[in-house]
């Protein structure tokens, strides 16, 4: 039987893409893809795929992120933190009724873990720790092995990614892409 790997709120489906090189069944769950988190049914809609072995999940971070600080009181009065939340939750109910052997769910650094403490602390990485020229902390929070192999490499202050700016969906999605020397190292520690 195959292993399952759910991949949450990944565009890209970088993050679970050696997973899938390596002869995992990978579903993907994404807005993007007109496939709304809230309204699956685990039992109904999750639990037939088999066992699930692994959940990564990149929940929309735009209303919880430190770089958008000084929009959080307008977010959390017109309802954008709520569902952003509940998106969250969701995740979290996934995981819970699913028991799977790793999961990690993935948020830069901002304001996640004190709006849901019950995440507990973040493990921090940086991309160029893992062959990626450029710098951007993250955390991610869940049960897998943090003990991932590195490839130190130098950040690189003329990459594309740390140039992005702007507010248009394209450039949000290239800027929340996981970086696949990271997804590689990941999926290396955690098989």
């Amino acid at each position: 039987m195959k292993k399952v790997i759910l991949s949450l709120f990944d565009y890209s489906c970088n993050w679970p893409s050696f997973y899938k090189k390596n002869g995992y069944d990978v579903y993907q769950i994404d807005i993007k893809h007109d496939l709304n988190i809230l309204e699956i049914d685990v039992e109904r809609d999750i639990l037939p795929l088999g066992n699930i072995y692994g959940i990564l999940a990149a929940p929309p971070c735009t209303d919880f992120s430190g770089s958008g600080a000084q929009y959080w009181a307008i977010k959390d009065g017109d309802g954008r933190t709520a569902y952003s939340l509940s998106l969250v939750d969701k995740t979290l109910e996934i995981i819970e009724k699913t028991n799977p052997v790793f999961w990690a769910l993935e948020n830069p650094v901002g304001r996640l873990q004190k709006l849901r403490p019950k995440l507990g602390n973040p493990w921090y990485f940086q991309p160029y720790w893992y062959g990626d020229t450029y710098s951007k902390k993250t955390g991610l929070w869940g049960k897998f092995n943090k003990e991932l192999p590195r490839k130190e490499v130098i950040p690189d202050p003329n990459n594309w990614i740390m140039k992005l700016g702007g507010k248009s969906e394209r450039t949000k999605e290239l800027r929340s892409m996981t970086p696949l020397g990271f997804a590689e190292a990941f999926y290396l520690a955690n098989q």
